[in-house]
């Protein structure tokens, strides 16, 4: 239901992005007092956004008053060409808070656009795949924002033909999971990749290689092309821009109107101080680290959260974990200083029952007995299908249905990664497993019943600390299926 997880984390102590107030300091009124307020720091943030009224990207609330836009190579006037779920580079400054910051430029660019081929549903019954240009791509119901001029594309209605533009992050099975997809118009015939340029036959032809082993040939527009001013080169890392004639067709060709030199890891020379969130893929080549492309080296002053993560990085048993790092970006390798687990572990389908203090929601789960409190913040992406403009947690009324990703805090609360409101008359929730009875089962202080006649037990009987999803399919506190978590 929730997550696709790449690496199970069960067990680990998470991430809490604290909810302290707006910097500030307390000092006497007595004369001759200096009240030192520490300066914002420059640095360039990469992520996915998660909300606007300013900017929200990794956590921190960016006021992008007199910022500049470029979106798909193209200036823009303000946040109206941004969308909830855009990879996005914010280069700024942070304020001591770490909450909030001030954005000089924004810019976005899509991972890939093209027409969608193979669109397959899998086991997980909010997890769909596609081609785009032999690209695999994985679109989640609760983590990827649908966006299109018909409010009617979503999850539930992609289809095979579409022209769509991708923005995620690529795992390490070199697939892209998506945190956007946006509709293109039906008479859209321009499509975008990005790759390394081999077999240049000095004129007019190459062969671009993507990532998972997918090729594209391109040849460039004989009408005219724009390419980079040094010319094109075999082992360039560039994005291609044009047209294909049968997008369908096994051997195909991209007619090139742009071929443009791209920075394979997102930074440039003068991005210094640096936080980036994504997946962790490590190359067994190079014996390098990665997250959004961008390599990482660690080094005795790394901090590390969980003090696990610095084995599970030695022995590689890291790859396709979910992480916050900061550091120092020195000839095109990220230092890292502190780098954070930031896996969600906790999952919820339920009804809003209340809400308190400004960012908290009260859970119930029909007929069980229990709530759960969750809560909302800056790194909260909130979603509904049924509306264009982003939403908040003002947005949210008691009795709405929504499905919840979230993560234990440093703090033991609970912290919304992904709130995607919905329909629908089922609950669900996964978390570890608090006592187990002749036919009840309590999870995160939720007590469902169970019956050897009704409930399925997928994996065998659980016990205290395992992590389960249950499902009642009715909402009559009943536990229909319950599965052991790996």
């Amino acid at each position: 239901m929730f997550s696709n997880r790449i690496v199970a984390s069960s067990g680990f102590a998470l991430l809490l992005t604290a909810l302290a107030g707006c910097g500030g300091s307390g000092g006497s009124d007595a004369p001759g007092t200096t009240l030192n307020t520490p300066l914002a720091t420059d640095q360039t943030t990469v992520g996915q956004i998660t909300g606007f009224g300013s900017v929200y990207v990794n956590g921190i609330e960016f006021d992008t008053a007199g910022a500049s836009y470029e979106v798909d190579d193209a200036l823009a006037s303000d946040d109206d060409a941004l969308a909830v779920g855009m990879v996005v580079k914010v280069e700024g400054s942070v304020n001591a808070d770490g909450l909030t910051g001030t954005a000089f430029s924004v810019s976005y660019d899509d991972d890939i656009e093209g027409v969608v081929e193979d669109l397959t549903a899998t086991d997980d019954a909010d997890i769909k795949t596609f081609l785009v240009m032999d690209v695999m791509v994985v679109a989640d119901a609760n983590k990827t924002n649908f966006d299109s001029d018909d409010s009617s594309f979503n999850f539930d209605t992609i289809a095979e033909g579409d022209v769509v533009e991708v923005s995620g992050d690529y795992g390490p099975d070199n697939r892209l999971y998506a945190t956007y997809i946006e509709e293109q118009g039906a008479d859209d015939n321009e499509y975008e990749a990005k790759g390394t340029v081999s077999d240049w036959d000095g004129s007019e032809t190459f062969v671009l290689n993507m990532r998972g082993g997918a090729t594209l040939n391109v040849q460039l527009d004989p009408n005219g092309a724009r390419i980079p001013d040094a010319g094109i080169e075999d082992t360039q890392f560039v994005e291609v821009e044009g047209t294909i004639e049968d997008p369908a067709a096994a051997e195909r060709t991209l007619i090139a109107s742009k071929v443009e030199l791209e920075d394979d890891d997102r930074l440039d020379d003068d991005d210094n101080e640096v936080e980036v969130k994504g997946m962790l893929n490590y190359d067994t080549a190079s014996g390098t680290w990665f997250v959004k492309d961008i390599a990482l080296t660690f080094d005795g002053g790394t901090e590390y959260e969980p003090l696990s993560l610095e084995s599970m990085l030695a022995d590689q048993s890291a790859a396709g974990l979910y992480v916050e790092v900061e550091g120092e970006h020195v000839g095109d390798v990220l230092q890292v200083e502190e780098i954070e687990l930031e896996e969600d572990e906790l999952g919820f389908k339920a009804v809003v029952a209340g809400k308190s203090g400004g960012n908290t929601l009260t859970l119930s789960f029909g007929d069980a007995r229990g709530t759960v409190d969750v809560i909302v913040n800056n790194e909260t992406m909130f979603r509904d299908d049924d509306v264009v403009q982003s939403i908040d947690y003002g947005s949210i009324n008691e009795l709405d249905k929504v499905e919840i990703d979230a993560r234990w805090g440093d703090d033991g609360a609970i912290y919304a990664s992904n709130l995607h409101l919905e329909d629908g008359s089922d609950y669900e929730i996964e978390g570890p497993v608090e006592a187990v009875g002749d036919r009840t089962l309590q999870v995160l202080g939720v007590v469902y019943d169970t019956d050897p006649t009704i409930t399925v037990f997928e994996d065998g009987i659980p016990v205290d600390g395992d992590f389960v999803e249950v499902e009642d399919e009715t909402g009559d506190g009943m536990a229909d299926t319950v599965e052991i978590e790996d």
